[in-house]
């Protein structure tokens, strides 16, 4: 079953936010109805335990009032008394009826019942107009088991409210170890709602990411599909639509390229066979100064294939990388490769090499190594001035923390590039002051080829300024079976 995702990011995010606010809004609702039953209980508990104690104390002192006014009435047996004794009954007869509600929860309804018939039998005794002996025993007697039956009342009612108490202190335990199990059952779930709305954000973002990525890398075969919100699988679509436009000028451009290719090494072979008959005076002898001029074009000829060149090399690994053929090789034995390569060049400038090489082992691909040594070789013998001397140093490299590198320097001895220019001659068709004496200028591909080559092999490279006059140029790639690494 396909996931169905909401119709926007927005919409996403906010269900998101629902589904994980969702636990805690239930959990802090349960607690709240918890709490506030638990309030309610406390707030009836407490009620009742004030009605009790204070009815309950008070039929106590009503009784010993009770009694204090019989005892008077025994001895003056006047109306004044029966009066008084009228009145306190009567506030006795309100408590005994506020207690009565809670007797049987009190467990008291016999002993509230059979104080309130022995204050009867009292109260009828005491009405009479001549009082026996015998009525005094009697009435003393019905009081003191009526204040027997108070004290017993009383103390079943501080019984019953220590329960409550006890009942309140179970209620609130119950409920902070629900609200603790709330807790514990609310923490995981809302940990894997986050997870889950985190994974269904990730995962068009990472499509998303992957397709500009490959864009980047020049894949443009490979389409472009977004799955998620509305706007997320529109906006995969426009990448989509790039990508295919991408595609399509990569294609003119590679066409365009051979075209170009094509039509400008026809006639350029042409040139470069017409100017060769004429260097062998296949045509006739040749004065200096039409020699000199032959020359001029030969070399000319051969400059213009070699930018041509350069700009099917660049094109070819700016927008089509190949893949790397790495493979053990020895360092000195490229350089010496490419000095032999550079031995005419070399000469006809009359520039001599200064070798300081130590024999270092790298895994790296040697025709793409070649090509940028021998740029940076080229333009070290371009702008170094006439019999002057190029140094070619080679040496491992420790960075404290890192791996060993190894390090190559091409030093010549020519103008030097400004500082602030260093930076951006590796950008393509940048170019530095045109050496003098150059009749023809560069492409502006050359460091951006050594840039691309060395770069795709783990290394970087740099131009340094050298003292007191020249440039350096620094490549670095990492080094392997080097005996002090």
């Amino acid at each position: 079953m396909r996931l169905q995702y909401p119709v926007s990011f927005l919409k996403l995010l906010l269900t998101g936010f629902a589904l994980v606010a969702l636990p805690p809004a239930l959990a802090l609702l349960g607690a709240f109805f918890s709490l506030d039953q638990l309030g309610q209980r406390s707030a009836e508990a407490i009620s009742r335990a004030t009605l009790i104690t204070r009815d309950s104390r008070a039929l106590s002192e009503h009784i010993t009032g009770l009694e204090r006014l019989a005892r008077q009435q025994l001895v003056l047996n006047d109306q004044a008394g029966i009066d008084a004794y009228a009145r306190r009954r009567s506030a006795l007869l309100e408590s005994t009826a506020r207690l009565a509600p809670h007797a049987e929860g009190l467990a008291i309804s016999d002993e509230l019942g059979r104080l309130q018939s022995e204050e009867q039998v009292a109260w009828q005794v005491l009405q009479a107009s001549d009082l026996s002996a015998v009525d005094q025993q009697t009435v003393i007697r019905q009081f003191g088991a009526m204040n027997e039956r108070a004290g017993r009342i009383v103390a079943q009612a501080d019984a019953s409210i220590e329960k409550d108490i006890a009942t309140l202190h179970a209620n609130a335990a119950g409920a902070r170890q629900s609200l603790l199990w709330q807790l514990w059952a609310v923490l995981p779930v809302g940990v894997l709602l986050i997870i889950g709305t985190l994974l269904l954000i990730r995962r068009p973002v990472r499509q998303l990411e992957a397709g500009i990525r490959r864009l980047g890398e020049g894949n443009f075969d490979e389409g472009i599909r977004v799955d998620g919100p509305r706007d997320f699988v529109a906006l995969g679509q426009r990448l989509d639509w790039l990508r295919q436009r991408l595609r399509e000028l990569d294609e003119q451009k590679t066409r365009l390229l051979h075209h170009v290719s094509h039509e400008l090494k026809t006639p350029l072979t042409a040139l470069q066979e017409g100017s060769a008959l004429l260097s062998d005076k296949v045509t006739g002898p040749l004065n200096a100064d039409q020699s000199e001029v032959v020359r001029i074009l030969r070399s000319n000829c051969q400059r213009l294939r070699q930018l041509i060149e350069n700009l099917l090399d660049y094109s070819s690994i700016r927008f089509q990388p190949s893949s790397l053929r790495r493979e053990p090789l020895a360092l000195d034995e490229v350089i010496a490769q490419v000095l032999e390569d550079q031995k005419l060049a070399l000469g006809a400038r009359g520039i001599s090499i200064d070798p300081q090489q130590t024999p270092l082992q790298l895994l790296a691909d040697r025709e793409k190594l070649r090509v940028a040594l021998d740029n940076l070789l080229s333009n070290a013998i371009k702008y170094s001035p006439e019999n002057g001397r190029i140094t070619i140093r080679s040496r491992a490299e420790h960075a404290r923390g890192g791996s060993p590198r190894a390090v190559v320097e091409i030093i010549d001895q020519g103008p030097g590039i400004p500082a602030e220019l260093a930076p951006s001659m590796f950008e393509p068709f940048v170019q530095g002051p045109a050496p003098s004496g150059s009749p023809v200028k560069g492409s502006g591909l050359g460091l951006a080829i050594v840039r691309e080559y060395i770069g795709a092999q783990g290394g970087d490279v740099s131009l340094q300024p050298n003292h007191p006059q020249g440039t350096c140029a620094r490549i670095r790639l990492p080094l392997v079976n080097h005996p002090s690494s």
